[in-house]
């Protein structure tokens, strides 16, 4: 008799050690949730069927992990028939290892969250998807054909956890009624506390971040909106910690000589994450307006140390921090809007700060681990005990058609199988070069 429900992880951000380095924030959720029993299979796309792969890690309580080199084309190609593939093959792994699961938790709504749609109905198993925004954009926006599929998982799912809770606007649009399922969801990661520091006069910027994704993180915007921002106040100055190769380096120094900001934004490299957390405290506000973002723990990391934020509206931590007079807005790619939102931080750290340090039980009720956790551990039981029953707003199932798909007659893995001759068109054309029994063997 089991005495501890089963809840199934589908992730492509979970580490193991068949795969390149990934976050541990998926992980950090999953080894943080006590009273279940988590089996997580850790994704990786493979574009050659040939290196595909499936192989269970040693045991390490209370996860059992798999790690999964499943078949996928880039830029999203066959996606649908790569995420049904993929489905297949676990819902053979969980029958070969016999484990039935209480819940499946998907962790991206348009990727594993289309997997975890498959397996729901074979397996009759209720699921929860996760939203992060960077991920799902790829599909939401750029494969306008797909959206009736989403639209079906979003509907489906018992809850629908807001990593991302800028992408809730986006995904009401393609998928409404969907408000009563959304739960947000912070990423969880290690978040020390620190004492009150005063605003240091003159004003000392941090920004903290992959240099090598440097556009990503806007920093091609910020250096010349801060040239702006401290035109008239030379004593301003902006450190930037982050490590980047040679020539990435090189380009971040160039932006700077071209803003005329020598000299007051200084790189000071890679630093050990201790030190950055114990130096941060000491900076008037963290700057860093990032574009498709999922979520950002830095931001995070900054407010605990009761440091205020520069982010940018519809991505990262926008959706989390409404009611908190936690940071300023800015609209991406808007300099001069950059350059007012630094402008009004130097002017308002002190206040910043001071409201910071009197809300650090509300920052701990929102983004707390225990308080994460709890909340997350509470979605989990009420999915499987079967509360908010995925259902259209109409009342009535939307029929998904093959026709709805941009899927030609002869395009290899991209035709919907849903016949048992495509099923068997499917299996003869993507066998993997190991069957499950072969992988059980090994």
């Amino acid at each position: 008799m089991r005495v501890q429900p089963v809840i199934l992880h589908l992730s492509a951000d979970y580490p193991n050690a068949y795969r390149n380095r990934t976050t541990a924030v998926v992980r950090n959720l999953v080894e943080a949730t006590p009273g279940f029993a988590h089996v997580v299979i850790s994704l990786k796309r493979e574009a050659n069927p040939r290196r595909t792969y499936l192989h269970e890690e040693a045991a390490c309580a209370p996860v059992r992990l798999f790690a999964f080199g499943y078949w996928g084309l880039p830029f999203g190609a066959a996606h649908l028939a790569s995420m049904w593939l993929a489905a297949r093959r676990i819902r053979a792994l969980l029958a070969q290892r016999n484990l039935r699961p209480d819940l499946i938790h998907a962790h991206k709504l348009t990727f594993e969250g289309v997997m975890a749609w498959f397996l729901s109905r074979w397996l009759n198993v209720p699921y929860v998807v996760s939203l992060r925004g960077e991920a799902e954009t790829k599909i939401v926006r750029f494969k306008p054909t797909y959206r009736p599929l989403i639209r079906r998982v979003a509907h489906g799912a018992q809850a629908i956890f807001g990593v991302s809770m800028w992408f809730v606007p986006e995904l009401s649009r393609i998928a409404p009624g969907i408000a009563e399922k959304i739960r947000p969801l912070p990423n969880l990661g290690p978040l020390a506390g620190a004492a009150a520091v005063p605003a240091p006069q003159p004003p000392r910027f941090v920004a903290i971040l992959d240099l090598n994704v440097y556009r990503k993180k806007g920093f091609h915007w910020l250096v010349p909106a801060f040239a702006r921002a401290a035109s008239k106040h030379p004593d301003w100055t902006l450190d930037v910690i982050g490590w980047s190769g040679e020539r990435i380096m090189r380009e971040a120094k160039a932006l700077v000589a071209r803003a005329g900001c020598e000299g007051r934004v200084r790189f000071l490299g890679a630093l050990p994450h201790a030190q950055v957390l114990a130096a941060l405290p000491d900076y008037t506000a963290l700057l860093l307006p990032s574009v498709n973002e999922t979520f950002g723990m830095v931001y995070l990391e900054a407010l605990f140390a009761g440091v205020p934020v520069l982010y940018t509206a519809g991505t990262g931590i926008d959706g989390h921090l409404d009611g908190l007079n936690a940071g300023v807005k800015v609209r991406a790619g808007n300099i001069a809007d950059i350059a007012g939102g630094i402008r009004e931080l130097a002017a308002t750290a002190a206040q910043r700060k001071a409201e910071l340090a009197r809300r650090r039980a509300e920052l701990q009720a929102r983004f707390g681990k225990e308080a994460i956790v709890s909340r997350y551990r509470d979605a989990l039981c009420r999915a499987i005990a079967g509360s908010g029953q995925g259902i259209m707003p109409s009342g009535e199932e939307e029929e998904i058609r093959e026709q709805d798909f941009p899927f030609r007659t002869g395009d290899a893995g991209e035709r919907f199988a849903g016949s048992a001759a495509r099923d068997a068109d499917q299996r003869a054309a993507f066998q993997p070069v190991r069957t499950i029994a072969e992988i059980g063997k090994e």
